[in-house]
């Protein structure tokens, strides 16, 4: 599952905003694991794998068929998934009110993808790519901050400027 999450966040972190359906899928993909991860734990990692990568085919045929609902959809799963993965890696415990803290990211994540779509999707797709490769590592808190916040300017540095040479 690590290598998966590697390779998911690093991708990401790259080509979000170019491949909006790559953002939904790996929105997708995350949001199976951590939810198979929870509900079914005990289960076979092949079953949790599976749940994820049906989550992220998902969310991929989502962000083609329904455009409008699947970038309000998308911002919502990574702005919520963003805070609460932030949370965890910074060592700040959530507790049982995990939920409020993903609620309030995904609200304020699908209100800037229906304001600023271009930047918002930059912004979220390296910043999920950065929690996705930060989970894949082992490390202290001090260091993942560090990390982070290297793999966010990384990724929307590189994706601003294919942004700049090649319009979509």
């Amino acid at each position: 599952m690590l290598l998966l999450r590697l390779i998911v966040g690093t991708a990401l972190l790259i080509a979000g905003r170019k491949l909006f359906w790559l953002f939904l899928g790996g929105v997708g993909f995350v949001f199976g694991v951590d939810l198979a991860e929870r509900l079914i734990h005990g289960q076979p990692h092949h079953i949790i794998v599976l749940i994820a990568l049906v989550a992220g085919v998902i969310g991929a045929v989502i962000a083609v068929l329904f455009q409008r609902v699947a970038i309000g959809l998308g911002g919502f799963f990574a702005g919520g998934y963003i805070l609460v993965g932030l949370l965890r890696e910074l060592g700040m415990a959530a507790g049982q009110y995990h939920w409020v803290f993903f609620l309030v990211g995904g609200v304020l994540g699908a209100f800037l993808m229906s304001i600023v779509f271009d930047w918002t999707l930059i912004v979220l797709s390296s910043a999920i790519g950065s929690v996705l490769i930060l989970h894949s590592l082992h490390m202290s808190h001090d260091l993942a901050r560090l990390i982070f916040l290297f793999l966010l300017i990384a990724g929307i540095t590189v994706q601003a400027g294919l942004a700049r040479r090649r319009p979509d």
